[in-house]
Parts: C-alpha cells; sequence; structure tokens
C-alpha cells in the first residue's frame, strides 16, 4: 500500500525526466585569427544575445510546411560592404558541410559582401544597422523526412 503513495511522484518524475530540453549545444567554431563562425540554434540565448533575434527560420516541424524549412545565415558588414563580425549559422538539425566549409574560407575586416554573395545565394532579408551597417540574412533549405512522416495525415 506504501508504494502506490510512491507511485505518482515517480510517474511525475519520469514526466519530467523525459520533457527535459536537451541542452544547448550553440557554439563558435574558431579557424584563427579573424576567421569563424557560429553555429546556432534557434531560440538559444546566444541567437538572442548577438542580435540574431529576428532571423527569418521556418520550422520543418511546422504542420504547415510537413518538413520543410530553411535554416539561415547571418552576416554582419560595415558601411563599406566589408564583412565586420564572424557569421552566424543558424541550423535546426546539423549545419549543411558545404556551407560550413564556405564559411571557413571568410575573413573578418576582408571579405566583402560581393565575394559573400558569389559564394552564397542572394540575401533574403537586409536590415540596416544603427552604425551604417548591414545585417544580411542568406536562406539555407532543409527536409527533414521525419517530420514529414510524423504529421497528422502523412502517409
Amino acid at each position: 500500500m506504501k508504494t502506490l503513495l510512491f507511485l505518482p511522484g515517480i510517474l511525475a518524475a519520469c514526466l519530467l525526466t523525459a520533457c527535459a530540453t536537451r541542452p544547448d549545444t550553440s557554439h563558435y567554431v574558431s579557424l584563427g585569427s579573424h576567421r569563424g563562425y557560429y553555429i546556432i540554434e534557434p531560440g538559444s540565448p546566444l541567437q538572442e544575445k548577438l542580435g540574431y533575434g529576428l532571423a527569418p527560420v521556418s520550422d520543418t516541424a511546422d504542420p504547415l510546411h510537413r518538413g520543410y524549412g530553411n535554416d539561415v545565415i547571418a552576416f554582419r558588414f560595415n558601411r563599406a560592404g566589408v564583412l565586420i563580425a564572424p557569421p552566424a549559422y543558424i541550423a535546426q538539425l546539423k549545419p549543411d558541410g558545404d556551407n560550413t566549409r564556405r564559411l571557413a574560407r571568410l575573413v573578418q575586416g576582408v571579405s566583402t559582401r560581393s565575394q559573400i554573395e558569389h559564394m552564397f545565394p542572394p540575401g533574403n532579408q537586409r536590415l540596416i544597422q544603427p552604425d551604417g551597417g548591414l545585417l544580411v540574412y542568406h536562406d539555407v533549405a532543409v527536409y527533414n523526412a521525419l517530420e514529414q512522416m510524423t504529421q497528422p495525415g502523412s502517409r
């Protein structure tokens, strides 16, 4: 009888453990002096801290998209169009290897907006910064087949 009194507590503990979120793995990838990039999970405190809170990421878990979404790569330029901060790859799952290899070639203070636009598709959103610089978001299409299979009404 006493064990039945503990059963609700044990069930509650199991439920809380199952609902626990996984740790935030957002981090900076250092590749040397003035070279590197951030990998950020959407909604991470690092995303907000770096000023990318308005990044136009669309979640593959959204029932309206059925497994399709987009990640974003953010670039910050000064008035002269030169990269002034490490790029940020805001990725839902695992960042695309081709894109991370391209990011590895960029050098802060040297790489220009035109060079970056040759390496990546044109940015879909540009925001003028208070200092006159430019923040550009580039879309990266992603597909998660597991999300499509788990959607109601999917086959």
